[in-house]
């Protein structure tokens, strides 16, 4: 069953490998990924920049995981003085819809001086939220409805699949008319790749 998120409770980020959790601080602020985003050339803001991402996500997770909540009741007068805040749910949503204003391209990876995998990061990030019952972004809300009950996004009924190759065949957007391909019977699965 799908957690409901309240303010206030974790984002459980159990999901993320170490090296996730180490590359949320690794960021150097140097801001070369700024240079190369193309979401930052379409919308300048702040907000959708890998180096803010990272930075408001960091502030999540160290307020909710910080060694003085752990050892001082934060809810003492002192624990009110010196804990830091948990984030209010605005925090949470502006950092999810930061999370989703990425194109995936990889650029700020393959420039980063820290090589910090952005790409596989905010995957994470993202599975994380979904994980802590954090509400989808209003803008994916049509798309999400559409996934459950088509099993697409574009509200198409599941008959009509094979359809829209035939469709994109005849505006030549594609050159042949994809077939399912079987795997050969009697090979062995692939084996996972494991993280080291």
């Amino acid at each position: 069953m799908k957690k409901s998120y309240t303010p206030g409770k974790y984002i459980d980020i159990s999901n993320l490998s170490w090296h996730q959790v180490v590359e949320l601080d690794a960021c150097s602020r140097c801001g070369e990924c700024v240079k190369w985003c193309p979401v930052y050339v379409q919308d300048a803001k702040e907000s959708i920049t890998p180096r803010d991402k990272l930075r408001a996500f960091r502030k999540i997770i160290v307020a909710q995981n910080s060694l003085r909540r752990k050892l001082i009741n934060p809810d003492s007068r002192l624990g009110r003085l010196i804990c830091p805040k948990l984030p209010t749910e605005e925090e949470i949503k502006q950092a999810a819809e930061a999370m989703y204003e990425c194109s995936t391209c990889r650029q700020c990876h393959f420039v980063c001086p820290s090589r910090i995998d952005t790409v596989e990061l905010y995957e994470a990030l993202r599975r994380a939220l979904v994980n802590s019952g954090v509400p989808h972004i209003e803008s994916h809300e049509p798309m999400v409805a559409s996934s459950k009950a088509y099993d697409n996004p574009w509200v198409q009924p599941r008959s009509q699949r094979a359809r829209w190759t035939k469709v994109a065949k005849k505006e030549k957007r594609i050159k042949d008319i994809p077939r399912i391909v079987k795997p050969p019977k009697g090979l062995a699965p692939p084996k996972p790749i494991r993280d080291e």
